[in-house]
């Protein structure tokens, strides 16, 4: 199969690629366009000025982002995006990374897919179907299950193994991502003090009220180590050295990149059976699949012992890589471009 395409990945205008701190959707983006550029083909990233993907051009309308999200102002970098890529009239494919973009696609001449990186909303469901020439790529079987738009195809995220290196367990359990109900910020420091381990946050307060009246008493009363936000190299050390990864998710998150960012440390991750999780975690190999937060307790005790990190590794290597993430992609693109040119290639939206 050939390679020899020309994609334009259209990003947010809420923060760079790859972004310096926190950003799921942002840092996907920026792991996609390396991957693609390493098997020839040629990316033009639309996304703020600041972005910076080796041996990708970037395109602007705007310097640097602008957060908190704004659905105007994505419309407006969605639209400038779009314009320059039809005077460009050189893509294969357009593929946009939000519902801005969705909202004016119809300015895009080339076929485009949208990758959906958020939760079902019904507003968002309604747009899709207002748009049906975009075909839809879920980040999870469970997302693509639960939306009401047709979902084409499935494609997990991958990130580049270089970036995480396994290091020696020192024994504490650790909670990353936004202290708030749904990520079960306050189940973490309950199983980590039942099972009698020292844990470590590292986050900040999403809801305020939540914080203050549920898991800052918590907190100090189980001495829990917060760091507060982490990213980078920071972020990735404390995965690795950590006995186990907490993920005890009150909803059906979409996909979850603590997970494999944990797995690709050689971490085992602890996660309640909601969303996306069945699909990532391995049950009893990578981690522990649980119906409660409760069940985590024992298999925190035990990790250090029950999983055999350089495995979590390896498998980790081959199923949520970069390089997966980028080949699954590809197949997608050169079916959308053999159509283009009527040569047919239909795909089962079960997934790439």
């Amino acid at each position: 199969m050939s390679e020899a395409l020309r994609i334009a990945l259209v990003s947010t205008p809420h923060l760079s690629v790859p972004p310096a701190g926190y950003g799921g959707t942002e840092l996907v983006i920026g792991e996609l366009a390396r991957a693609l550029t390493a098997r020839g083909v040629e990316v033009v990233l639309y996304a703020t000025g600041d972005s910076y993907v080796p041996g990708v051009e970037v395109r602007s309308v705007l310097a640097t982002p602008r957060w908190p999200p704004d659905r105007r102002l994505e419309r407006v970098h969605a639209a400038w995006s779009l314009r320059d890529a039809a005077r460009d009239g050189g893509f294969d494919v357009v593929h946009l990374h939000g519902p801005g973009a969705v909202e004016v696609s119809d300015l895009s001449p080339a076929p485009a897919i949208c990758t959906l990186h958020h939760d079902l909303d019904p507003e968002l469901s309604a747009l899709y179907g207002r748009r049906p020439r975009v075909r839809l790529v879920g980040i999870s079987h469970s997302q693509a299950r639960r939306e009401p738009a047709r979902c084409w195809a499935v494609v997990h995220h991958g990130l580049d193994p270089s970036r995480f290196t396994p290091m020696p367990d020192q024994g504490y359990l650790l909670f990353l991502g936004r202290y708030d109900r749904v990520k079960g910020a306050r189940q973490a420091i309950e199983v980590a003090a039942r099972a009698g381990l020292p844990l470590v946050m590292a986050g900040k307060p999403h809801e305020r009220d939540y914080y203050q009246e549920e898991v800052l008493p918590l907190v100090r009363r189980n001495n829990v180590l917060d760091v507060g936000p982490v990213g980078g190299a920071a972020k990735a050390a404390l995965i690795a050295r950590s006995r186990a990864v907490l993920f005890p998710i009150q909803w059906e998150e979409p996909f979850g990149l603590v997970m494999i960012e944990s797995l690709l440390c050689g971490v085992p991750v602890l996660a309640t059976a909601r969303g996306s999780v069945p699909e990532i975690i391995e049950d009893g190999v990578t981690g522990i699949v649980c119906d409660d937060p409760s069940e985590m307790v024992g298999a925190a005790r035990v990790a250090d012992r029950l999983f055999d990190r350089a495995r979590i590794r390896r498998l980790a290597e081959e199923r949520w890589s970069a390089d997966r993430m980028a080949d699954d992609y590809l197949r997608l693109y050169h079916v959308v471009e053999s159509e283009r040119r009527g040569e047919g290639g239909a795909l089962d939206a079960a997934g790439a």
